[in-house]
């Protein structure tokens, strides 16, 4: 068999605690879920958190502040590119976001999504992964107030939505009291402007990856605009939409062969449960202790294939591999089946799940 280059992929990194200490490892049980991503791959992941030792903190409900020493481990572990787009990274300011960034650009780990203006918030990063030139570009959806980068403002790269609820008289008097629906929707403008970069983008690389923080954390639904904006990416040449934010995995699909993958869940779960308040605990309760992490077959203008694997998270927060098969069984038929629903047919071997793409997926099928 062929070799083809590798991208591994864990979730959201919420880390409030060093992973080395003067011993080595803090956890070795996490060192296995390490190596898992980091054999020969380069590995992604998404940074929810600030690095720094000073700022002010903003109205986020939850929001830490780092040591700056653990995006030093980051680097350590393995971590060669993260998205800083998303709807923590700027809970302590714009200064401490630029030296977050600046911390873990130090630490070796290339950051995109994030910048000193919305052009280079919006710049792409091109990595070389075994030859195979990869064009990265991350976006949130998710912009807390100030947070999003501008011509004259540090932030996070983004992607405005607009939300409404859809009031329906009939219904509303026949089940008074029923939850109301919100409708969601990419701002064309915001639209047209990300689609131009991937654009713009495709003819400088091999494969294009978008991520894009998005959705909400409820458990594993999707907003309305999540399948659009998914297609859209796609459509404008992006070989593969890498989501987070979703505190459950929530399912790939595939969209002309490529792979919209959703969420892959949290991957560090360090939130201060112990002193939380009462807003808090809700958020918390609704975070899963499993996800997935993955790596993905890379090939010029393609997907291959993702294998998948659980992991759950261990009482310091850390995501350990789920070795067991019937356990693992349970995480990953509901990843199945989600998927199945959006054409991905997702084929369960023991403790690991693989999908298949493009043309290897008209292989796997026997067509």
């Amino acid at each position: 068999m062929p070799h083809h280059p590798v991208l591994a992929a864990a979730g959201d990194i919420v880390i409030r605690h060093r992973l080395f200490d003067d011993r080595g490892p803090v956890d070795p049980a996490y060192e296995r879920t390490l190596d898992y991503l980091r054999r020969d791959a380069l590995v992604w992941g998404s940074c929810e958190v600030q690095f720094g030792r000073t700022g002010y903190r903003t109205d986020s409900p939850i929001a830490y502040l780092a040591d700056p020493a653990i995006a030093v481990d980051l680097g350590r572990c393995g971590f060669g590119i993260m998205t800083v787009a998303t709807n923590h990274t700027c809970d302590f300011g714009p200064e401490v976001f630029l030296e977050t960034i600046g911390g873990l650009e130090a630490a070796g780990v290339v950051t995109v999504g994030g910048g000193r203006t919305i052009d280079e918030a919006l710049a792409p990063k091109i990595v070389e992964i075994e030859g195979l030139r990869v064009g990265f570009l991350a976006v949130s959806c998710l912009l807390p107030p100030g947070y999003a980068a501008t011509d004259t403002r540090p932030g996070v790269a983004p992607l405005e939505v607009d939300q409404w609820v859809d009031l329906h008289p009939i219904m509303l008097a026949t089940e008074p009291g029923a939850p109301l629906k919100v409708r969601s929707k990419v701002r064309p403008a915001a639209l047209d402007r990300l689609t131009d970069a991937v654009r713009a983008l495709r003819p400088l690389v091999d494969t294009v990856v978008v991520s894009v923080h998005w959705g909400y954390g409820d458990g594993d639904p999707l907003a309305e605009y999540q399948r659009p904006l998914g297609h859209a990416l796609i459509e404008a040449g992006a070989d593969m939409v890498l989501g987070n934010h979703s505190h459950s995995p929530a399912g790939v699909e595939t969209h002309l062969g490529k792979p919209i993958l959703y969420s892959l869940g949290n991957h560090i779960a360090q939130q201060d449960r112990a002193n939380a308040d009462p807003l808090q605990k809700a958020i918390f309760a609704q975070i899963d202790p499993w996800s997935l992490v993955c790596r993905i077959e890379l090939e010029k203008g393609g997907v291959r294939s993702i294998e998948f694997r659980a992991t759950e998270c261990d009482a310091a927060g850390l995501p350990i591999l789920v070795d067991d098969a019937a356990a693992a069984r349970v995480v990953l038929e509901r990843f199945g089946r989600l998927s199945r629903t959006m054409g991905t047919e997702v084929a369960i071997d023991d403790a690991r799940a693989v999908a298949h793409f493009g043309e290897t997926a008209r292989v796997a099928a026997g067509s």
